[in-house]
C-alpha cells in the first residue's frame, strides 16, 4: 500500500510519521518511509545546487525538477518494501502567494492508495513556526489560510484518484491510526456537547475516556483532538491567562478558527463510518445537534447515549438510542462484528 501523507510545515507532520515509523519498527511492518523534502535536497546537490532555508524563493522550474527526481527516486526505492508512506506538501504559502507543493505527473511516478492530511492545534503550530527561521513571519491568518488549502489540495487529489482521504489530528492516539491504515476496524466521530459542559471539565474528560473504550474496536475520531476553540473561549473573556503561544488574537483569527472547527469536525465526522453521540445533560447543543443533522444528511448512523426526556426531533434524528454506555458497546460489537478484527491468541 502506496500512503501519501501532507500537511503544513511545523503542523506535526513528520514528527507523526516519525512516531509512526518506530512504531511500525516495533510491529515489524515492512514498510518504506520517504520524505520529499530530503530528496529533493539530495537531487539538487547532485546538480551542484545547494537549496537554503529560502528554497521556496528558487526557480520554480528548478523546484520543479527536483521534485520530479525525487520522486522517481522514491518510487524506485518504494517497490523494495510491502507498503511506503510519502511525507509532502500539497502546497505552500510563501510571501503571500501560493506554491506548487506536487504535481499529477508527480504522483504517476508513486500511485497512491490511501492520503492522510494531518493538522494540529493552531497554538502548537504558530509556536514552532515562531522558532523555525523559515516560517517565523507566518501571520496567524495566513496560517490558518493554508491549513485550509492544505486540507482541500489533499482530498482534491484523493478524489482524482478515487482513493480514501483521512484527515488526522497530530495527536490522535499512535495505536489507533496504525489500525485506521492496517487494520478493517470501523471508524466511527464522538460527539458530545463541549460548549457547555465547559464549566464542568470532568464531564468532558469522562466522555473522552468513553471514547478510549470503543478505540479498543473501532477507529474513534474526537473532536478534542484539536482544542482550538478553547483559544476562542480565553480570548473572549476577561481571563488573563490566554495561552502565550498565541498572544495575538485579533477577530479575523477568531472567525478563520471557528470556521475551520466546524469544517474539521464535519470532515472527521464525514471520513467515519457512523456517529456515536454521548449526550449526559438535559441542556440544547447546537453542536451535537448540527452533527446529527450532518450525519443524516450524509446516511452516516447516529448512536446515542441519552437518558433524559426525549424529543422527538432528537429521536429523529437517531438510528438508535440507549439508556447508558454498556448498552451501547454490547450493540455496536454485535452490529460490527463481522468487520471487527478476531483475536488470535
Amino acid at each position: 500500500m502506496n500512503i501519501i501523507c501532507t500537511g503544513i510545515s511545523c503542523a506535526g507532520r513528520k514528527e507523526l510519521i516519525a512516531d509512526f515509523e518506530a512504531l511500525c519498527l516495533e510491529k515489524e511492518t515492512d514498510i518504506g518511509f520517504f520524505n520529499v523534502g530530503d530528496f529533493m535536497h539530495r537531487a539538487a546537490a547532485a546538480s551542484g545546487i545547494r537549496f537554503t532555508e529560502k528554497v521556496l524563493d528558487s526557480d520554480p522550474a528548478v523546484l520543479s525538477l527536483a521534485r520530479r527526481a525525487a520522486f522517481y527516486e522514491i518510487a524506485s526505492r518504494a517497490d523494495d518494501s510491502e507498503h511506503a508512506v510519502i511525507g509532502l506538501h500539497a502546497c505552500f504559502r510563501w510571501r503571500g502567494t501560493l506554491l506548487e507543493g506536487i504535481s499529477f505527473k508527480d504522483i504517476e511516478c508513486f500511485p497512491p492508495d490511501l492520503f492522510i492530511n494531518v493538522v494540529d492545534n493552531i497554538a502548537d503550530i504558530a509556536n514552532r513556526m515562531a522558532n523555525n527561521p523559515q516560517w517565523n513571519n507566518v501571520g496567524h491568518d495566513t496560517l490558518n489560510v493554508w491549513l485550509d488549502e492544505e486540507e482541500f489540495l489533499t482530498k482534491q487529489l484523493a478524489n482524482l484518484y478515487q482513493k480514501p482521504h483521512y484527515t488526522v489530528a497530530r495527536q490522535h492516539p499512535l495505536d489507533n491510526f496504525y489500525e485506521l491504515l492496517f487494520s478493517s476496524k470501523p471508524t466511527l466521530y464522538l460527539s458530545y456537547p463541549i460548549t457547555i459542559l465547559t464549566e464542568t471539565p470532568e464531564e468532558i474528560e469522562a466522555i473522552r475516556a468513553l471514547g478510549e473504550k470503543l478505540r479498543t474496536e473501532f477507529i474513534v475520531f474526537d473532536p478534542l483532538s484539536i482544542k482550538d476553540m478553547a483559544l476562542v473561549r480565553e480570548s473572549q473573556s476577561s481571563t488573563i491567562g490566554l495561552d502565550r503561544r498565541l498572544p495575538t488574537i485579533d477577530e479575523k483569527v477568531i472567525e478563520q478558527i471557528k470556521t475551520r472547527t466546524i469544517s474539521r469536525d464535519y470532515q472527521f465526522l464525514h471520513q467515519s463510518d457512523f456517529v456515536v453521540v454521548i449526550y449526559p445533560t438535559d441542556k440544547l447543543s447546537p453542536g451535537v445537534l448540527s452533527e446529527m443533522n450532518y450525519a443524516s444528511r450524509y446516511n452516516k448512523p447516529v448512536y446515542a447515549v441519552y437518558s433524559g426526556e426525549r424529543s422527538i426531533f432528537f429521536e429523529n434524528l437517531c438510528e438508535r438510542i440507549f439508556d447508558n454506555f454498556e448498552e451501547l458497546t454490547a450493540f455496536l460489537n454485535e452490529t460490527y462484528e463481522r468487520h471487527i478484527p478476531q483475536s488470535t491468541d
